[in-house]
């Protein structure tokens, strides 16, 4: 509540809530609201600090984690790792990076390096390439592994970033 009193010929509010505050080792009398400002501050930052802190080790478990199903992957694209209550799914996904030199295997590939390949600024590859690569079909070419060991001369694989799952079992 508010009360007032002349000061020379001004009318002065009276400030009841007023709340001494220490920072820095300084105490400071400010109001009440001010007050909360300073606490909300301190303990917004303070939380902020320890996120920061916490995200870091949480980036280097989920490191570990991903090395280890890395290490386990033995070409799946999706690694399990079990423990007593948890489980993490970690999911590789990769891309194809192709170079612009592949042109030189248009002749001997005929009308599916169309179907292989789109050009836009660079070449990439697409669905029917990853299946083409990745399983036994042929696709009417007469010596495929030749022709996949003459592809891969400029093509390669790079792997993105890993998702990673960790949850709850049940």
């Amino acid at each position: 509540m508010y009360g007032g009193f002349l000061y020379g010929r001004v009318k002065v509010k009276r400030v009841k809530d007023v709340k001494k505050v220490q920072v820095e080792g300084k105490k400071h009398l400010v109001v009440h609201e001010d007050a909360e400002i300073e606490k909300l501050l301190r303990n917004g930052l303070s939380l902020k600090a320890k996120i920061k802190d916490l995200e870091g080790k949480l980036g280097m478990i989920q490191e570990r984690i991903i090395e280890i199903a890395r290490n386990r992957r033995e070409k799946t694209t999706t690694v399990t790792l079990e423990g007593i209550s948890t489980q993490a799914v970690v999911t590789f996904r990769e891309s194809y990076i192709v170079q612009n030199a592949i042109e030189n295997i248009k002749v001997p590939l005929g009308p599916l390096f169309e179907k292989f390949f789109d050009k836009k600024t660079e070449y990439k590859v697409t669905a029917d390439f990853k299946k083409f690569m990745e399983s036994d079909h042929s696709l009417g070419i007469e010596s495929p592994e030749e022709i996949k060991s003459d592809i891969m001369k400029y093509v390669s694989v790079k792997e993105t970033k890993p998702y990673l799952k960790m949850e709850e079992k049940g």
